[in-house]
């Protein structure tokens, strides 16, 4: 009888074994080992984050990551099923192991009270259409920062751990109007650095680096950038401003490109939502987003108005 469970330790092994080809990301076996583990250790990732198994005769047929949090879907504030890393060992393929896992994790979801079941796709969107996920359209900009001559009036700091109840203040206010957006906590905006600073620091040295700075009024923040650098480039995985028009992310990025006039300005892939224009930031290109986001109502949830109010999700919340 086939069944759906958390994978346990020596399991865990095993795949994290298995993927690190596919996944490695320039790790180290053991720093990839790490980096899974380590993820899974934060405040947020005890409670919200499992690799689970689908087995058959204590044979493990497929694996994926199974998040758990919360998403604001129109007016409604629904309980979501994230599907991450589904991966079935060479051995076990062509059989249609990982089919039957999302169908299991998905009929499990249902039982559970969730209303959406949402993934990442890396193998386009037919295969995933056929089991009723849906594609929510996601673009990606390419930016350039306007500089600025002469000393920077903007005060920029790092940011702390203490900020983030501003920062999640930040966020729900991007959630009103919106299509779907999830419902980021502080713990999860902490998952969502945490698993990129974990990603730099057990790298090798220099390849990657994490930025995160805000602005404060009050002495409190008032506007946050969290920029990742490393093989994909420069990337603002995501930014938030008391300002609707983004003006304080904007005059932030100014001053940190000021750190180094002498070198040439680095472009940066991010997303905005539709009205966060800074008026420091040039818009050069708008491409769809490499990562295909697939969306399957359950229990009868209606589907998002996709294409009309603005879906909320920023680069550093996909898994």
């Amino acid at each position: 009888m086939r069944q759906l469970a958390p994978a346990d330790p020596a399991q865990l092994d095993a795949i994290l074994e298995d993927t690190y080809p596919i996944w490695g990301e320039g790790l180290s076996p053991s720093g990839y080992r790490a980096w899974n583990r380590g993820q899974m250790a934060t405040r947020w990732g005890r409670k919200h984050l499992q690799r689970v198994v689908l087995s058959e005769g204590g044979a493990v047929l497929a694996s994926a990551k199974r998040y758990d949090f919360e998403a604001v879907v129109g007016t409604e504030t629904a309980v979501v099923m994230g599907i991450g890393a589904v991966f079935t060992a060479p051995a076990q393929r062509n059989q249609g192991y990982a089919r039957a896992l999302v169908e299991t994790m998905v009929a499990d979801a249902s039982n559970r009270g969730c209303r959406y079941a949402l993934l990442f796709s890396e193998i386009g969107s037919a295969y995933y259409e056929s089991m009723g996920f849906h594609v929510i359209p996601r673009t990606q900009l390419l930016i350039d920062v306007v500089r600025k001559a002469g000393a920077p009036a903007t005060f920029v700091r790092s940011g702390e751990s203490a900020d983030l109840i501003e920062l999640a203040e930040i966020n729900r206010l991007y959630r009103e109007g919106a299509s779907f957006a999830l419902k980021r906590s502080p713990e999860q905006i902490e998952f969502s650095f945490s698993r990129r600073r974990l990603l730099a620091g057990l790298g090798p040295a220099g390849l990657r680096g994490v930025e995160f700075f805000v602005t404060e009024e009050g002495y409190r923040a008032v506007a946050y950038v969290f920029i990742t650098r490393g093989p994909n480039g420069v990337v603002l995985e995501e930014c938030g401003d008391r300002d609707p028009t983004g003006a304080r992310v904007g005059a932030m990025l100014q001053v940190l490109a000021g750190r180094t006039p002498g070198e040439s300005p680095q472009l940066m892939k991010t997303w905005f939502p539709p009205t966060f224009r800074p008026p420091q930031v040039k818009v050069l290109d708008e491409v769809p987003a490499a990562e295909v986001m697939m969306i399957r109502p359950l229990n009868g949830a209606p589907m998002p108005a996709l294409g009309g109010a603005p879906v909320i999700y920023w680069n550093s919340d996909v898994f």
